[in-house]
This record gives structure tokens, C-alpha cells and sequence, in this order.
């Protein structure tokens, strides 16, 4: 195995392989980066439940396969300055020479028969959807996913397309969130729970192109971009399995309408929820009353202090005082891309949807915390 290519170019390729490698992994394989050069050079990585792989066209002398652990391997490159890389493979000693200028590196490899196989994908049920637009569904409802092992579904994000549209959906039972977009082309409805940490992943990466193809099958799920809308040779893969068990019925939780719809600045909101939230560290409840005309948003922690402030409000109904989970408030509103929200309620214990003033998406529920 002999190749040249550039620092940064391997750089960023091997930067997203690693996403899904976890050092906690005690196995040194799944620690490790395959490195596959062909016509091309390709990267995998996996933790068994999820694999990724990255072809990068590069100089090739000559063919072969490696295994490199996956933090020593970046290190080396991030320590590089910009210039042409050259790797190349002792067959004898299994080790690989890294060498960029003068400097030279030499690291033992682990052996590349051990390294599991890409997972086999039919493409059976695709979708298209503009990338950008999936990175922004998916920021919108990652937050509202579970970090709780104990409930494996609740970890993941829901995909429902039906009727031409995308919902996405995330709970943690304590708030939901649910966006939609319009995907043009009419499939047959699907149903499937993806997990969470994985399209975190696609979202924060530099996955590129102009649309990502979302191909779903029985048991497993795969991304990959595709540049100006032309699909080609797939180059950066992520295949992941999806999650076992019914994902909670959203459509049954939703209220289609609540008894007082408040109008209020979304920015503002958020400000004055920061504000008055700076006193605590923990998830101290944060208390809105809402009254004639004002909203007043307060803290009360006994060993601390207190903090309190308010603001106008187009409001004329009954008093309501209700608390709630500050980060969780704050994650609801964050995810509004407007100026005015309405903040709908029925009772100080029931749950209470936000949602942009002038449309019903995205939506978020958010259970009230009783306060004694």
C-alpha cells in the first residue's frame, strides 16, 4: 500500500470517519481506522451498530489495506502543517511510514482480516431532501431525544413520511418535538426510529452536496450526499441500524387546541428566561405568571436567592401560574425561526405546546413541573 494526497484532505476524511468511534470500546479493532486503497483511498469506521466510510481520490503507487488507531492516526495529521502526505506500508514489519516534509512517522497496524465488513445495502425504499434542510429538521428535534439507555426507542428520532411529507419527531416523555417539511415526491408511508446520536453526526458534520438520499430498509438505514442532484458513486456512507420497539403515537399526544393561546416575542422570551435562570445551576424550575396584559418570569432557590422579572404581553384571560424545566423551555423556543410565538395552555399541570405564530410547525410539548 503506497498513496500521496494532502494533510488536510486526510485530515478531514479521517475527522469524519472518527465520529462514531468510542474509545470506551475496549475491542482495539473498533478503535481503529481502515485504510483501503484501490483507485482510490477509502476510510471506514465502525462500532458495530453504526459503520462509515469516505472515499477521497488520491495519488495511488500502490494498492492495499491497513488498520491505524483511529486517535494516533489524527493526532499525526493534526500536528502537520498543509502539504503533500505520503503513507506507505511495510509488509514486513505491518507498520505504515507517515511522512509530510521532514518529518517522519512510523506506527504499528492492527491486522485488516480483523476489521468487520461495510454493512451490505439494498436500496430499497429512497428519499431525497435538500441537506442543508435535513441538518436543520434534525438540530430542531435532537435535543428533545432521551439519554436514557433504559427506554432504547425514546434515544432515537422518528422519521414518518407519509403523503409527500417528512415529520421528524424526538421525545424524552417529558417534551416533544416535531417538525415537518414537504419532500415533493409521494412514497409509501414509512415508519422508522433512527438513532439520535447518529444523525447528530450527519448534522454537525461538513457532509457535503447538494441533497442527502435517506435509503431505508428492514432493519437499517443509509445516508449519503449527492452533488448537484445527481446521485453517481456513493463517497461518504453512513449506514446505521435502526432502533427496535413502537416509538410513543406523537399524533395522540398533540392537543389540537388548548384554552388560552398566548401571543408573545420569542426573543424576548428567551432573554428574560436566560436572565432570570443565571442564578441557578441545576434544573431549578422556572415559574411564568401570566396575567392581565404582563408575563412575569421568576426563580426562587432557597439556599441562593431569587430572581424575578416582566414583561407586556397581549394577554386579557384568567391568571395562570406555571413552572417549568428552564433548559427545556429555552430548547423549545430555540427552535422557532420567527418573531412571535404562541405558548398555548389549558391547565398548570397539563402540557402546553409552542408553536411559530403564523404556522403550526415546527411544534414543541412541554410538560409543566409540579412546584410544592
Amino acid at each position: 500500500m503506497k498513496f500521496q494526497t494532502t494533510r488536510n484532505n486526510l485530515l478531514e476524511t479521517a475527522l469524519f470517519i472518527n465520529k462514531i468511534i468510542n474509545p470506551k470500546i475496549s475491542s482495539p479493532i473498533l478503535n481503529g481506522i481502515m485504510i483501503d486503497v484501490s483507485k482510490e483511498l477509502t476510510l471506514y469506521s465502525t462500532d458495530l451498530e453504526t459503520s462509515i466510510k469516505s472515499t477521497v481520490p488520491v495519488a495511488v503507487y500502490e494498492e492495499g489495506k491497513a488498520v491505524v488507531v483511529s486517535k494516533i492516526f489524527i493526532n499525526i495529521l493534526k500536528s502537520l502543517k498543509e502539504s503533500k502526505v505520503d503513507i506507505e506500508l511495510d509488509e514486513l514489519t505491518s507498520q505504515i511510514k507517515i511522512s509530510c516534509g521532514n518529518a517522519l512517522f512510523t506506527l504499528n497496524t492492527l491486522p485488516a482480516g480483523e476489521f468487520p465488513s461495510f454493512p451490505e445495502i439494498k436500496k430499497e425504499k429512497q428519499i431525497k431532501i435538500n441537506i442543508d434542510k435535513f441538518k436543520d429538521l434534525v438540530l430542531k428535534v435532537q435535543k428533545a431525544a432521551s439519554v436514557d439507555e433504559s427506554r432504547t426507542v425514546l434515544t432515537g428520532i422518528f422519521f414518518n413520511i407519509e403523503n409527500g411529507i417528512f415529520n421528524m419527531v424526538a421525545t424524552d416523555s417529558y417534551r416533544l418535538a416535531l417538525v415537518k417539511n414537504e419532500i415533493g415526491e409521494k412514497t409509501s408511508t414509512i415508519g422508522v426510529t433512527v438513532p439520535a446520536k447518529v444523525l447528530d453526526s450527519i448534522a454537525k458534520s461538513e457532509y457535503k452536496g447538494s441533497d442527502i438520499i435517506i435509503n431505508i430498509e428492514e432493519n437499517q438505514i443509509s445516508f449519503y450526499p449527492v452533488e448537484n442532484g445527481q446521485n453517481g458513486q456513493e463517497k461518504d456512507v453512513i449506514v446505521t441500524r435502526l432502533l427496535s420497539g413502537k416509538f410513543p403515537d406523537y399524533k395522540q399526544l398533540l392537543p389540537d387546541r388548548l384554552k388560552h393561546e398566548i401571543v408573545i416575542d420569542k426573543n424576548k422570551m428567551l432573554d428574560v428566561v436566560r436572565r432570570i435562570t443565571s442564578i441557578s445551576q441545576d434544573s431549578v424550575p422556572v415559574k411564568l405568571t401570566i396575567d392581565k396584559n404582563r408575563i412575569s418570569v421568576s426563580m426562587n432557590i432557597r439556599e441562593i436567592g431569587s430572581s424575578s422579572e416582566d414583561f407586556e404581553i397581549p394577554y386579557g384571560g384568567e391568571r395562570i401560574e406555571i413552572s417549568f424545566n428552564p433548559e427545556f423551555l429555552i430548547d423549545g423556543l430555540n427552535i422557532m425561526d420567527c418573531d412571535k410565538i404562541i405558548m398555548s395552555i389549558d391547565e398548570p399541570l397539563k402540557p402546553i405546546t409552542i408553536k411559530p405564530e403564523k404556522k403550526d410547525n415546527p411544534v414543541y410539548l412541554l410538560m409543566p413541573m409540579r412546584v410544592v
